[in-house]
């Protein structure tokens, strides 16, 4: 599927960056901007937010594989 860069973006990859890695990726920057001298423990969250939505990021812009359908809509054959 197409990515968020594309004329035509996919739904799948637009809800996968607006529906909440975007807002996690914000809100920990803000975090991380506002708050001087935080915990250690603290520090390693955020980071590991903001890994998080960076992943989310790319995988939005990068869109979906073009496999057809997923794996549990493709039928079985038994």
């Amino acid at each position: 599927m197409r990515g968020i860069l594309d004329p035509a973006p996919a739904p799948g990859p637009i809800r996968l960056l607006v529906g909440t890695q975007l807002m996690l990726l914000v809100q920990t920057m803000l975090v991380f901007d506002a708050a001087d001298g935080l915990p250690a423990s603290l520090k390693a969250y955020l980071l590991a937010c903001g890994v998080l939505g960076a992943s989310a990021l790319i995988c939005a812009i990068r869109g979906e594989s073009g496999e057809g359908e997923p794996w549990w809509k493709r039928p079985h054959d038994h």
